[in-house]
């Protein structure tokens, strides 16, 4: 019985493997970052709703929004917030985003410049 030579075995198993794990780790690295600035929004989006809830009657609708608005730009730069009031006294608050990707591998989640956009909406009553 002969041993063939095997010596090329390792290496052709690895270049079969390498792109599945490369993609995987593009992956978890992808979903990350989405995920890490999707709550820092919903944080954002949070934490505004909250101080135009508790502010609103004290400063009125133009100050509530320049604070609103320096609270959700110290997230984030590329957060942006529009604030409405309803008449049954409450405020709502949506943050939205445009998130750069990190990879080129999944761009056909993007819209179409390397960015994803993500939201967040809160709503609480005016205290």
């Amino acid at each position: 019985m002969h041993i063939r030579n095997e010596k090329g075995q390792a290496m052709v198993e690895f270049a079969l493997v390498l792109p599945i794990l490369l993609l995987l780790l593009c992956a978890i690295c992808e979903f990350g970052s989405i995920f890490s600035n999707q709550i820092l929004a919903n944080n954002a989006c949070r934490e505004a709703v909250r101080y135009a809830a508790v502010h609103y009657k004290d400063d009125g609708l133009t100050k509530v929004e320049d604070e609103t608005d320096i609270i959700v730009k110290n997230y984030s730069s590329s957060f942006d917030i529009q604030i409405s009031i309803s008449a049954t006294e409450e405020i709502k608050a949506d943050v939205s985003a445009k998130v750069k990707l990190l990879t080129p591998v999944f761009s056909f989640l993007d819209d179409g410049n390397g960015y994803i956009n993500l939201n967040s909406q809160c709503t609480m009553r005016i205290e």
